[in-house]
């Protein structure tokens, strides 16, 4: 074998492990998450993943718990709104953004400051936005 075929083997080995690993950390947080929104069972994270990578899952876990039990309503339809707007709408052109506020004008609820985490919801209660400070 030359340096280049063992060093492709080394580099094909690092990223499958390095995609196992994170595979297995998504599908605990995922779990984990699901778990504590349901009030289910607890998690046993699985022995592949190392004590700071568990602890870390739980610590976003943790963030997305309270965001998700921090709910803020907004009055936007974001469904409606995602149909009038493209991928060419960027925010330059002064008379289509007039044209969409006609459309879609912003909700009423004014400014809120948010310092902890949360979800924004659109009018329909659909989750649009999760905020995760020092997630």
């Amino acid at each position: 074998m030359n340096d280049s075929s063992t060093s492709d083997i080394e580099i094909t080995l690092w990223r499958t492990w390095a995609l196992t690993v994170t595979h297995e950390a998504c599908e605990y947080t995922e779990q984990k998450f699901n778990a504590e929104k349901t009030g289910g069972d607890p998690v046993i994270p699985s022995p592949k993943l190392d004590t700071d990578l568990v602890m870390a899952c739980d610590r976003l876990v943790d963030r997305l718990i309270k965001a998700y039990k921090n709910p803020i309503q907004t009055q936007i339809d974001i469904a409606r709104y995602s149909k009038l707007i493209s991928p060419k709408d960027t925010g330059h052109n002064e008379e289509r953004e007039e044209k969409l506020l006609e459309r879609c004008p912003p909700g009423h609820e004014g400014t809120k400051l948010v310092e902890i985490p949360a979800t924004i919801l659109d009018a329909s209660g659909a989750i649009i936005a999760w905020y995760l400070p020092d997630a």
